[in-house]
C-alpha cells in the first residue's frame, strides 16, 4: 500500500455518515482491512469491524492536536459537528471557527495525508511530515462508547444543507421578465422606476431572501436580475427560475441531465429527461384551465473552483416556489434535506417532485411520506445516474 492509495480510501470512508456507521469500514480494500486487523484475511465479521474501528481511532489519536480535530470532524466522531454528510460537518466546523469552508477543507486534506502516513508506516506522522511533537492525550471521542442521539435543530440542518457558513457571500440571480413584456416603470429612465418590477418569480425571491436571513443572519445576501449579474466571487450562487426567463440558468443547462422544452409565451415548458427514453412531464390542469400542480426541480452543483450552485426551476412559477419551499420550510424543509442527503450524500443531484397549490397556498412536499418523482446524482464529473424513479405515478404508467 502507498500513502496515496490509502488516502484515496480514507476519502471514500469519510463521505456520508463516516464512522457513525461502523459497517462503513467494510468498504475499505481487503489489503487495508487486513493491515488494520493484523489478520491476513479480513472476512467482514463484526469482530473485524470492531478491530478496524479501534485501529482507525488509535491512528487518529496519534495526530497532533491541531490535525486531530479535522480528522474527528471528517469521520463524524464529534457530537457537536455530527451531520450526515462530510460537507455538513466541515461547514459546521467553519462556522464555529469563523472561517471559510474552503479553509477547513484545505486543512482536512492535509490531515488525511498525515493519517494515511500513520496507517502505512505505523510511525508518528506529525514528526515526519510537519516536525511536530508527541501526540496529545486521547480525544473525548475515543472515550465515548456510543454516539449521541441529540437532535440537531432544523435551522442548523438547513444552514449546513445550504452551506451557509459564517459571513458567507450569497448571490441570488432571479429570472427576468422579457424586456418587451416589462411594465414601463421597470426602466431606470422612468421617473417612477421600480427595480423589482422586471423580476419574474418574485414570490420565490422574497421567500428565499426571508428564509436565508432567518437561518443565516450573519450571511451576506445580494440579488440580481440575469442582465445585472457579472460577478463570480460569491461562496454560494442561487439561481431562481428556469431557463426560458433566466439566462444564468441557461448557462448550466449543458451540464444537466434534463431540459425544459421551450414553447411560445402562454404555453407550458415541459420537463424532458433524455436518458429515461425522453420522459416528458408537465403541469396538470383541470378541465376549466385551473392549475392543479406543477413540477419543482431542485439542482445542486458543486464546482471544484468556485461557489456551490443551487438551481430552482419549474415549468411554471409554482414549481419554482415549490423548489425553494421544499428545502427551506422549517422542520419540513430540514426533514426533506435529511432525506435527500441520505440518498445522495455530498454528490451533485437533481430532485424533482410535485408542487401543489390549494387555493392561494403553495403546499410543501414531504419527501419521506411521498417520495420524490425523480432523483438523479453524480459523483464529481461522472454522468448523472438515476437514484430514485417514481415517475410512474405522475405519467400514469
Amino acid at each position: 500500500m502507498t500513502v496515496d492509495s490509502v488516502k484515496r480510501e480514507l476519502q471514500r470512508l469519510r463521505r456520508g455518515p463516516g464512522l457513525r456507521q461502523p459497517g462503513s469500514v467494510l468498504q475499505l480494500s481487503p489489503e487495508l482491512r487486513s493491515s488494520l486487523t493484523g489478520d491476513e484475511r479480513s472476512l467482514g465479521t463484526a469482530d473485524d469491524v470492531v478491530r478496524i474501528m479501534a485501529s482507525l481511532r488509535r491512528a487518529i489519536d496519534r495526530l497532533d492536536r491541531h490535525q486531530r480535530v479535522f480528522a474527528e470532524v471528517d469521520f463524524n466522531l464529534l457530537d457537536e459537528h455530527c451531520y450526515p454528510t462530510l460537507t455538513g460537518r466541515q461547514e459546521s466546523l467553519a462556522i464555529q471557527r469563523a472561517c471559510a469552508g474552503k479553509t477547513v477543507r484545505r486543512q482536512a486534506n492535509k490531515t488525511l495525508d498525515a493519517l494515511a502516513f500513520i496507517l502505512v508506516t505505523g510511525e508518528q506522522a506529525a514528526t515526519h511530515l510537519h516536525g511536530g511533537g508527541p501526540p496529545g492525550p486521547p480525544s473525548a471521542s475515543t472515550r465515548q462508547s456510543e454516539p449521541a442521539t441529540t437532535q440537531i435543530p432544523w435551522y442548523e440542518v438547513l444552514r449546513s444543507y445550504w452551506r451557509l457558513f459564517r459571513h458567507a457571500r450569497v448571490d441570488i440571480v432571479c429570472s427576468e421578465i422579457p424586456e418587451d413584456e416589462q411594465p414601463y416603470f421597470a426602466s431606470p429612465s422612468d421617473r417612477n422606476y421600480l427595480r423589482y418590477a422586471k423580476f419574474a418569480d418574485l414570490d420565490s425571491l422574497i421567500y428565499m431572501r426571508t428564509r436565508l436571513t432567518q437561518i443565516g443572519p450573519d450571511v451576506h445576501v445580494r440579488d440580481f436580475a440575469p442582465s445585472e449579474y457579472h460577478d463570480s466571487e460569491s461562496d454560494l450562487l442561487i439561481v431562481i427560475g428556469g431557463p426560458p426567463w433566466n439566462a444564468k440558468y441557461r448557462e448550466f443547462v449543458p451540464q444537466l441531465p434534463f431540459h425544459f422544452e421551450p414553447h411560445p409565451l402562454g404555453e407550458d415548458d415541459p420537463l424532458v429527461v433524455p436518458q429515461l427514453d425522453g420522459l416528458t412531464m408537465g403541469p396538470r390542469w383541470t378541465r376549466h384551465a385551473e392549475l392543479l400542480e406543477d413540477l419543482a426541480v431542485f439542482t445542486r452543483l458543486t464546482l471544484a473552483q468556485g461557489p456551490t450552485v443551487f438551481l430552482l426551476g419549474g415549468c411554471l412559477t409554482l414549481g419554482v416556489l415549490g423548489a425553494a419551499r421544499t428545502f427551506l420550510q422549517g422542520d419540513r424543509g430540514a426533514e426533506n434535506a435529511r432525506y435527500v442527503t441520505e440518498l445522495v450524500g455530498d454528490a451533485d443531484f437533481v430532485a424533482v417532485t410535485e408542487a401543489r397549490r390549494i387555493g392561494g397556498i403553495a403546499d410543501v412536499a414531504d419527501l419521506a411520506v411521498v417520495k420524490p418523482l425523480l432523483v438523479l446524482a453524480r459523483d464529481k464529473n461522472d454522468p448523472f445516474a438515476v437514484v430514485a424513479d417514481n415517475t410512474a405515478r405522475y405519467v400514469g404508467a
